[in-house]
């Protein structure tokens, strides 16, 4: 049997594994994650902006002192907090509003993509109802992303137009970031209800900036500060497996620095796109909103969102993407 047989057999023995579990709490926990522009329910379907970001997440809790550096070093909620570590990988892809034009239009949005990984510690402390999450993201950008290849490959699975103007994307550029975020609760009523408040930092040459949101959870649902597998999964022998309930988010953004959208530190733009600087990313304040619905039973849960953007990029309005992620523990 080759790795690549190998690797699918274990993924999909993922769910039949996650079934039988029958412990106190799951330990690890598998996201597939997919943003595209395509998946909305209102509005008519595009490919433009941030047309698709796909992401794979293997998260784990494990007992003891870490020996891994980075793990050392990133901050804790406490003593007693519960911390889930994670590795993930994600690309993600802008290309204009006219990808049938073999030369795009300056003052569109860029042909550019990204590539990364990333480690992270989700860190909370059930008693404080407060959470810090860390992240260090190290990838590429530009055609060393496979952006070009992934987008084409996919229209012509599906009889799409072939987006023409990918020879003029950005140049291949490095990318290093590191990403703190901390959450509390303010309020909370039974497990039907609860308020939470958090705040964001973004440091590094993929993207420099902050966010501040509240998330409003209502429904039949886990408790958001038990942990971060506990969010989503349980094992299947408790009574209480079937989670429904929605997720309002609002949040307030500034980006004062965003690579993939303005060029790398060291390659900056393609020259093509030097020629004329009308596309200028909004450094600004700006609103967006997720509003979704979870549904999980036992060890796999399903969520669906609906993001609303507000304008990235100068000249051009808010932007309506979907995301559907899929979680499974054991």
């Amino acid at each position: 049997m080759n790795q690549i047989s190998r690797l699918l057999l274990f993924f999909f023995c993922i769910p039949f594994h996650a079934l039988a579990q029958d412990t106190t709490a799951s330990r690890h926990m598998f996201r597939v994650y997919e943003d595209n522009d395509a998946i909305k329910l209102f509005g008519a379907l595009s490919d433009k902006g941030y047309t698709n970001g796909t992401r794979f997440d293997y998260y784990y809790t494990r007992p003891g002192t870490p020996r891994f550096l980075p793990d050392r070093l990133m901050p804790r909620a406490g003593k007693a907090a519960v911390n889930t570590y994670g590795w993930s990988l994600m690309q993600i892809m802008y290309t204009p509003e006219d990808i049938r034009a073999a030369q795009p239009d300056v003052e569109d949005w860029p042909y550019s993509g990204a590539l990364f990984v990333s480690h992270s510690l989700h860190s909370v402390d059930p008693v404080r109802k407060f959470n810090l999450q860390t992240e260090i993201v190290l990838g590429v950008m530009g055609r060393a992303s496979l952006a070009e290849q992934l987008q084409k490959g996919i229209h012509k699975v599906i009889a799409s137009p072939d987006p023409q103007g990918w020879p003029y994307q950005y140049p291949t550029d490095i990318l290093l970031n590191i990403n703190i975020a901390a959450e509390k609760q303010l309020w909370q009523y039974r497990r039907l209800l609860d308020i939470t408040t958090g705040a964001q930092g973004m440091l590094g040459t993929m993207m420099d900036g902050a966010s501040v949101y509240a998330q409003l959870r209502i429904g039949k649902m886990l408790p958001y500060f038990d942990g971060l597998l506990q969010q989503y999964v349980q094992p299947f022998r408790n009574r209480n497996k079937l989670q429904l309930y929605l997720v309002a988010r609002p949040a307030l953004d500034w980006v004062g620095y965003n690579a993939v959208l303005e060029g790398g530190v060291f390659g900056g733009k393609s020259d093509y796109y030097k020629q004329n600087d009308a596309a200028r990313v909004n450094h600004g304040l700006s609103r967006r909103l997720d509003l979704g619905l979870v549904l999980g039973y036992g060890n796999i849960s399903l969520s669906f969102t609906q993001r609303i953007l507000s304008k990235a990029v100068d000249g051009f309005g808010h932007q309506r993407l979907g995301n559907v992620s899929l979680y499974i523990g054991w």
